[in-house]
């Protein structure tokens, strides 16, 4: 199959196609209507899915354009150059979608909305850097995405409970390296992750896990995750486990 533009070289210079965000996008779609058949799924649910789907869109656009900067201070130095990035259209995309689904979700304080705002963005950002080596996205949404399956969030947000699944499905193809996320999938499952954090987390740990995130995000832009992976060997293990030598 000639998969164009969506080919691309991995972290051992192989050609694979950036096609799992994809499936992942059609999984959460799937799950949403088979959910709001057999119970009722609101504005708050619905909403998560357009904006997971807002994500995902932008984030494949970025995968369709020839490679550009990297990293979100690449991308306003670019723009600030007067040579706007698709990588900055699309984090604006990702910061109107965060605002899109926290004012559908459950009313709380105007301050956890807009912390809330931040994690849904700043998690989409760290998925999207943890995603250089094969497995390493999916793995991170795994553990968190098994909470919101055992604490339950289908009420609100029955596309990131979803998700799980087609996570567990797809990882296999990513650590054999036949495809990978790209930024739309990668993106969608940190966007997920962050709407799942949104939804259970009481009004406290919601800044908790806001203030994490964007660390984690300055960690990105400073140190690397993969650097900090290798000095850490229970993270470098699991980092490692499945994939490819």
């Amino acid at each position: 199959m000639r998969w164009g533009r969506l080919l691309v070289e991995n972290h051992r210079g192989a050609l694979v196609p950036r096609v799992l965000g994809i499936a992942l996008a059609i999984d959460a779609v799937v799950w949403t209507v088979v959910v709001a058949t057999f119970a009722e799924v609101g504005a708050a649910g619905w909403g998560a899915l357009g904006g997971l789907l807002l994500v995902f869109g932008a984030g494949l656009i970025d995968d369709l354009v020839p490679a550009g900067p990297r990293g979100l201070r690449d991308h306003v130095r670019s723009a600030a150059s007067g040579h706007p990035t698709t990588g900055l259209v699309k984090i604006l995309v990702i910061a109107g979608s965060a605002v899109f689904v926290v004012v559908l979700q459950p009313p709380r304080p105007t301050s956890v909305q807009v912390l809330g705002i931040v994690l849904l963005a700043a998690c989409a950002n760290v998925w999207n850097g943890l995603d250089v080596v094969p497995g390493r996205s999916l793995k991170a949404f795994l553990l968190p995405g098994l909470a919101f399956a055992i604490w339950g969030v289908p009420s609100d947000a029955p596309a990131v409970v979803g998700l799980l699944v087609g996570a567990v499905v797809v990882l296999p193809f990513d650590l054999r390296e036949s495809a990978m996320l790209g930024d739309s999938g990668a993106n969608l499952l940190g966007f997920a992750a962050g709407i799942g954090l949104y939804a259970t987390l009481p009004d406290p740990w919601v800044a908790v896990a806001a203030g994490v995130a964007v660390v984690l995000n300055v960690v990105a832009e400073t140190v690397s995750f993969s650097r900090l992976i290798d000095r850490t060997p229970p993270l470098r293990w699991v980092d490692a486990l499945g994939r490819r030598a």
